[in-house]
């Protein structure tokens, strides 16, 4: 993988990749900060472990 590529980043953590595809991610993922960024950033928002619930706290506005 020498040039960018969203979609085979996300097949890559889905792991629908094959051993060539992995490889191409990983030589380009030590290669491209940019993909890092974005790879962590994926699997960390998709990741429900790391979602923390804070309710949002609302004040009902009475207008009159």
């Amino acid at each position: 993988m020498q040039t960018c590529n969203f979609e085979k980043l996300v097949m890559f953590l889905d792991k629908q990749l094959d051993l060539d595809g992995k490889l191409d991610v990983l030589d380009h993922l030590d290669q491209c900060e940019i993909c890092r960024d974005a790879i962590y950033h994926i699997s960390r928002d998709r990741d429900a472990d790391l979602f923390v619930y804070r309710p949002c706290k609302t004040e009902k506005v009475v207008s009159g």
